[in-house]
């Protein structure tokens, strides 16, 4: 049996398995698949190349170090074989750029702490049921120096920690702490939150055995300097929005979550996973909030099990978080030669003539949501084909507040901070919505924006293909000058106009 044990940052620990999601071939002739624009298709393939490339070599005490440790006396750390580092920085920044986050680096002074944290846990045999962080239970022995000692104090308090006992690669480390299986903690999926924080820009690798046989590993995920940064993205889903790899939702106890970076959301809402493509709808179990715990520096927390919905490659999914957001996602096979065929039929099906269908009112609800969203990726993608891509010129920081960047035809954007081009998000926006100001204005931007004869129809659906925040507000581009907005719910819609 393959025994591991992960720790969170300041957390107690507890095993617990749970029975897995239900998956399924992409085999059954009677569903129609979602279809994949061409930059899906790309951008998928991009990332199965990337996956194809990272190093998957198993490591075992034999070529784990560069320098082997003595833990003993007298005491000495020894260092980690070069390639096991890259390998696993490389499979960090891989699962970072899924969720559109930037990469980060490894500095040899962190990687030199962390390997003594590493080589003090192994050479004291520490129990991997017990909370580590911080060496609370342990004491010092009179082989490791008062320096080493405190260094691995620090670091274990300030780092993600993986106990196993497998000769496992470098990449197996990270996607123990990323799926979060294995958190003796429970649900609350600490480890994923730090390794995708959005403030994080670097961290620090170290691994080593002990005579206990556990591999014990340390990847620093706090550092003071990062609390100060200005975060590259607030809010933070797994599964991501857009493309998702389906082998990161496979397996017993995968918690599905929501970050937020500033909003702190009170409570548990319900939240509904639907299936796009077969009209399967699915309410989320063990929903809670972990907002007190601040894993990663987010204000919320929320993680959930997506109850009893099929994941199928290939398969659109909308997941809707009452209250507070609604978004999508397509999956897809990280392993390339695992990937069905993916539909790239650009047909739009007409909505006047699905409600003429014979269809009991769930069934046209979810054939008119996919044909709309068909209609707002085909928007998305319309910008996209125009968009300037140069980061170190557009969204850089301007302190007068009045800059504007242009990113392409019919996109501007104004940001302080960003250093990265916005993304693009496709979805419906519901005009029967109470916080939905139904007039159609020519830009979000107050020094732009214009107000329009136009206003959306009730009891109509509309599809968007971005959508862009400014202050508190949500803006929604329907085409070429035409955006609407959608209020908080601390606000009037009289004081827009």
């Amino acid at each position: 049996m393959k025994i591991k044990h992960a720790l969170i940052g300041l957390s107690a620990s507890v095993l617990l398995m749970a029975p897995a999601t239900s998956l399924v071939e992409n085999t059954a002739p009677t569903v129609q698949a979602a279809t994949f624009s061409q930059s899906e298709i790309s951008l998928i393939k991009n990332l199965q190349a990337r996956y194809a490339a990272l190093d998957k070599t198993s490591y075992s005490r034999s070529n784990l170090y560069q320098i082997t440790p003595n833990l003993g006396t007298p005491f000495s750390a020894g260092s980690l074989n070069s390639n096991y580092i890259s390998s696993q920085l490389a499979w960090i920044n891989y699962y970072r750029a899924l969720f559109d986050l930037s990469p980060i680096s490894a500095s040899a002074t962190e990687n030199q702490n962390a390997q003594v944290a590493a080589a003090v846990m192994a050479s004291i045999n520490a129990n991997p049921f017990h909370d580590q962080h911080g060496l609370p239970n342990e004491s010092r022995p009179s082989n490791i120096s008062s320096s080493d000692w405190d260094t691995a104090v620090e670091l274990t308090n300030n780092s993600n920690l993986n106990f196993n006992v497998s000769n496992e690669s470098a990449g197996d480390v990270i996607t123990d702490l990323l799926t979060d299986s294995y958190n003796l903690t429970g649900g609350d999926t600490g480890h994923r939150a730090w390794l995708l924080s959005p403030w994080l820009s670097t961290t620090g690798i170290g691994a080593a055995y002990g005579s206990n046989g556990y591999r014990y590993s340390v990847q620093r995920v706090i550092n003071i300097s990062d609390a100060l940064r200005i975060p590259t993205k607030t809010t933070l889903t797994y599964p991501s929005d857009g493309v998702f790899p389906i082998e990161l939702l496979q397996g017993p106890n995968i918690y599905w979550s929501l970050y937020l970076a500033y909003d702190q959301i009170k409570g548990t809402p319900t939240i509904t996973i639907t299936d796009l493509d077969t009209g399967q709808k699915s309410t989320a179990t063990n929903v809670s909030n972990y907002n007190s715990k601040y894993y990663g520096n987010f204000s919320t927390i929320i993680t959930y099990k997506p109850g009893n919905i099929n994941l199928v490659s290939g398969h659109q999914y909308q997941v809707n978080i009452n209250g507070v957001t609604t978004y999508n996602f397509k999956l897809f096979n990280q392993v390339a030669a695992n990937q069905p065929s993916l539909n790239t039929n650009k047909t739009t099906t007409d909505i006047d003539k699905i409600k003429s269908e014979n269809l009991t009112p769930e069934e046209s609800d979810v054939k008119i949501k996919s044909a709309l969203l068909i209609k707002a990726e085909a928007l998305r993608d319309s910008l996209m084909k125009h968009r300037i891509i140069n980061n170190s010129v557009f969204g850089r920081s301007y302190q007068d507040g009045k800059s504007f960047h242009n990113l392409g035809k019919n996109q501007w954007y104004h940001d302080f901070y960003l250093t990265g081009n916005p993304s693009l998000t496709a979805g419906i926006l519901n005009a029967d919505n109470k916080l939905i100001d139904t007039n159609i204005y020519t830009s979000p931007y107050a020094s732009l924006r214009t107000k329009t004869n136009a206003h959306l129809t009730s009891h109509t659906s509309y599809a968007y293909g971005q959508k862009i925040q400014i202050g508190q507000v949500n803006w929604y581009y329907l085409g070429p000058k035409m955006w609407v907005q959608k209020l908080p719910t601390d606000l009037k819609l009289s004081k827009q106009k």
